[in-house]
């Protein structure tokens, strides 16, 4: 299995081999080290700005970082792999690639669940409000009503997004359409399988 730890430096424009200009996302992956292997479990781990917690300090020896290490724990990981590069992928590929979404705080209905708003003349005052929750029985609020509340921040997984250029010296992925997260944040990208 083809995975890596990544970091998202952007978006940009780039030709395809169709001759189409499409948005793509540049992701910056430096080489991952497989810091142990137990059975099908293997823990990756690529240094990070940041400090590192106490239990996981014995890894950073291995990748010799001053600063942070990330670590995630991966299974199917091929034998005598003991290095992960952006190499490993090649142009067409499908991949996935999951991140945090940015968050966008407490937000209403109408931005957070896209709500139609109420009509804003003949003196109605509730143009943004969410309106009924709920008939006249059980009385009660039924678990799930879309309400008003923190948007974005939440995992999210991008599937069969195009692997467009791969570039081994400076430690690139260019990957066709958007990723999850702001510039800098962290990114797993990680083989399409069935796709």
């Amino acid at each position: 299995m083809k995975i890596i730890l990544g970091q998202k430096v952007g978006m940009t424009q780039i030709w395809d081999d169709k001759g189409r200009l499409v948005g793509a996302t540049v992701i910056k992956a430096e080489p991952n080290l497989v810091l142990q292997r137990n059975g099908q479990r293997s823990l990756i781990g690529t240094p990070v700005k940041g400090k590192t917690a106490k239990p996981q300090r014995y890894l950073s020896d291995k990748i010799k970082s001053n600063e942070g290490i990330w670590i995630k724990e991966v299974t199917g990981l091929a034998e005598g792999v003991d290095q992960i590069d952006v190499a490993a992928f090649i142009a067409g590929d499908k991949v996935k690639i999951t991140g945090v979404t940015k968050g966008k705080g407490f937000a209403g209905t109408i931005k957070r669940h896209g709500f139609s708003r109420g009509p804003v003349s003949h003196g109605s005052s509730n143009v943004r409000q969410p309106g009924s929750i709920g008939a006249q029985r059980p009385q009660r609020v039924p678990k799930g009503q879309k309400m008003a509340g923190r948007m974005g921040g939440e995992k999210l997984t991008v599937r069969g997004a195009r692997i467009l250029k791969v570039d081994p010296q400076q430690k690139l992925l260019v990957v066709a359409g958007p990723v999850p997260g702001p510039s800098r944040a962290r990114v797993i990208v990680s083989e399409l399988k069935n796709g």
